[in-house]
């Protein structure tokens, strides 16, 4: 069964539903990424903080530090739970309950601020990271049925919506929270979930094959249907999100103390903008070109080789401008690299287990991030450029799991 057939009769239907299902995907990178900067503002800030500004800044940087890391734990844990019963009852009406869960998420915290009650701002973030597994749900719609470079294309797109999140979520926040206050980007993320809400509704959904006898909690059923490079598949998505993301946190210690760069200056902004376009880009134009020419495994093989020794670049670099030169090929890579692992982590699960393959990658990159946000520092103090040389180690090590079992 492919994308166009769980689709309304018309071109304009099968329009309507993959705007739709992007735009879930948006939402679910889109409603942590807006609200940075409210959160900032409300923990940091002092015209808007809602707590009180005698408190030392380390505590405040504590409790900042608590809510951003509640999102990817309570998705790591909770989406793939939520994509089992996905499976079990359908896409349809557990995206429509995780968006409801999402749109009071965002509310809260409106509440919250107007109250000047914390509990509250951490009730709101919790139900919206739970919310959140409406993402994984939407992309095992885009998987199922498609296959080969078609999977790789619905793929790549959504790896551009969520970097497009990811880079413009801030700055939106920003210039929201600057101009309306802290409750604006509350307010944008529940419209958006209220408008996906609206749209999921007036599409229509295809049933989805399951057993009805099986255990919703059940593990090892999935397991046992899938393809024996599922679990490489898995690693591949974490080793893969965890390296780039040792680049990502550590670039913040490498300008400073290596070149002297404040990450508030010009160069660290071009440098992140660039990063974000030449990613945007290389999905869109990259990875079905490249599987018409090579398999799957090739492709992926080699976009592992090119970003490892693209990290050790990185990490030998003399000048900024050498690194940012360095930073292109690397950036290329990472970045098809995405598309490729999902697909074939797609691929070694069973049809009716999409919604549970999807979430597992979902968690295994919050975990990626989690980790590699701790680590980072720690890597860094031992030697500044010990994150990258890691990075390059782990991808190279990654060709191991791209062994096809004969």
């Amino acid at each position: 069964m492919s994308v166009s057939q769980t689709l309304p009769l018309g071109r304009s239907g099968y329009y309507l539903k993959l705007f739709t299902l992007y735009s879930i995907v948006f939402l679910g990178s889109a409603g942590f990424f807006v609200t940075i900067p409210a959160y900032v503002e409300l923990f940091m800030g002092h015209s808007q903080a809602l707590i009180h500004t005698q408190m030392p800044l380390e505590q405040r940087r504590e409790l900042f530090g608590i809510v951003m890391s509640l999102a990817p734990f309570i998705s790591m844990f909770f989406a793939p739970l939520m994509a089992r019963f996905s499976d079990r009852f359908g896409r349809k009406p557990l995206m429509a309950i995780c968006l409801v869960i999402a749109a009071i998420g965002f509310a809260l915290p409106v509440f919250a601020i107007a109250a000047g009650s914390i509990i509250l701002l951490f009730i709101g973030n919790m139900l919206n990271s739970l919310g959140s597994a409406s993402q994984p749900m939407a992309q095992a719609v885009l998987a199922e049925g498609s296959d080969g470079k078609h999977k790789a294309t619905l793929m790549s797109l959504v790896a551009v919506v969520m970097t497009a999140a990811m880079s413009i979520g801030p700055a939106i926040g920003s210039k929201l929270t600057e101009i309306y206050g802290a409750t604006a980007p509350f307010y944008a993320c529940l419209l958006l979930a209220l408008v996906n809400l609206s749209l999921l509704w007036s599409i229509s959904s295809a049933p989805v094959a399951s057993s009805q006898s099986e255990s919703i909690w059940s593990l090892t059923r999935p397991l046992a249907r899938s393809k024996s490079a599922l679990l490489p598949s898995l690693g591949l998505v974490f080793i893969c999100q965890f390296c780039w993301s040792l680049y990502f946190q550590s670039i913040a210690f490498i300008l400073p103390e290596k070149w002297h760069l404040a990450v508030s200056g010009s160069f660290y902004q071009g440098l992140m903008t660039a990063i974000g376009i030449i990613m945007i880009l290389s999905l869109l134009l990259l990875p079905q070109y490249l599987m018409t020419r090579w398999s799957l495994i090739s492709c992926l093989r080699a976009a592992l080789w090119v970003c490892g020794v693209g990290m050790l670049l990185l990490a030998v670099s003399p000048t900024p401008w050498l690194h940012a030169l360095a930073m292109l090929p690397t950036a290329i890579s990472a970045a098809i690299l995405f598309p490729l692992y999902i697909t074939r982590l797609s691929d070694s699960a069973s049809q009716q287990d999409q919604g549970w393959a999807m979430a597992l990658a979902s968690a295994a990159i919050g975990l990626a991030w989690t980790l590699s946000g701790y680590l980072t520092a720690i890597l860094a103090n031992i030697y500044l450029l010990l994150p990258l040389l890691l990075a390059a180690l782990g991808l190279f090590a990654a060709n191991l799991l791209t062994r096809e079992s004969r």
